[in-house]
């Protein structure tokens, strides 16, 4: 039987009331979060995530000075930047085979003394590869030289070794930090500011010291300062190895200088005379370089006094002309 064409009618207009009722009603159930205050609240509560969120990244990146990751101990001994090949005070690029392994013309060189201890019932690795440059600017920067290398410590040994970078610290940068990266962890350790380029610098500009040792300096110690020699300032670069004959690539090898210095300048002892051609290179021209050839005019050794603390200096000092054999 068919319903009545009137009664068709009928029941379309009421479906249409209906959807029509439905669709007002989920507007309504809608239109408050697009009231302002709803709208505010919800941007702050957006804000203040992003916010936190922030603030926990920052927090990993608050740099320490001693962590420990996998059962290795970490301690930052300290941290310091070395200028570039140049800075002794002259305005022409010196070819960078003179001064071999130092950082290339408009990089500087930033040096961390890292003392690591196994406090792990196991053996562990220590892996120079494992730290980087970090700058808030730009990319990471891996470790330079022979120091990123790696070394197995027994349980309870203690190891000391350096990690270097070489950074052009002329381009925007940000704050830096040096990154360990270890077993899926990673902790941050402070750097310093960098030092002011030499080029940049006033001429004069650099730490006046006294002219006499002994009026100055306290008390050095010889094994740290073998250790700065070696790793920190780099002198083995030019020097050598002071135990190993002919191990010197531009300046003279210091094998006895503690004896043979004391000879060179009637009036001055060894240690004074050592001392004066660190705080001013060129004060002295060594009379044999190289296979025995006599040592270049001008010096080619860097300006170290800006950058030197007066501890390293009598540790230096104290290593350099306690070498006598």
């Amino acid at each position: 039987m068919t319903a009545p064409r009137g009664s068709q009618s009928a029941g379309r207009g009421a479906d249409k009331r209906r959807a029509s009722r439905e669709l007002r009603r989920r507007r309504e159930a809608l239109r408050w979060w697009t009231q302002p205050g709803v709208l505010l609240f919800g941007g702050a509560i957006c804000l203040a995530t992003i916010g936190w969120g922030l603030v926990i990244q920052a927090g990993r990146r608050i740099p320490v000075e001693e962590a420990t990751i996998d059962g290795l101990y970490l301690h930052l001994e300290q941290a310091r930047w070395i200028l570039d090949q140049m800075d002794h005070g002259e305005n022409f690029q010196k070819p960078s085979v003179m001064m071999p392994d130092m950082p290339e013309w408009g990089r500087q060189r930033v040096t961390l003394e890292l003392a690591f201890h196994n406090r792990s019932p196991e053996s562990r690795v220590y892996d120079g590869s494992e730290f980087f440059l970090v700058p808030d600017l730009g990319d990471a920067v891996p470790p330079v030289g022979a120091q990123a290398g790696r070394a197995r410590l027994a349980p309870g040994q203690t190891f000391n070794t350096a990690v270097h970078f070489d950074f052009d610290t002329t381009a925007p940068h940000g704050k830096l930090r040096v990154e360990w990266r270890r077993g899926g962890e990673s902790v941050f350790f402070p750097v310093p500011e960098p030092a002011e380029h030499y080029h940049l610098r006033p001429r004069g500009g650099e730490v006046a010291f006294p002219p006499q040792a002994r009026m100055v300096l306290p008390l050095g110690e010889p094994e740290r300062g073998r250790r700065l020699f070696v790793g920190v300032y780099g002198c083995v670069a030019c020097h050598g190895d002071p135990e190993v004959p002919g191990s010197n690539n531009v300046g003279p090898h210091l094998a006895g200088i503690g004896r043979a210095a004391g000879g060179r300048i009637e009036g001055k002892s060894a240690a004074q005379y050592v001392y004066e051609s660190i705080i001013e290179p060129g004060a002295f021209i060594a009379p044999e370089c190289k296979g025995g050839l006599p040592c270049s005019e001008p010096t080619a050794m860097p300006e170290y006094a800006s950058l030197m603390s007066l501890q390293d200096l009598a540790d230096v000092l104290s290593y350099v002309a306690g070498l006598t054999d």
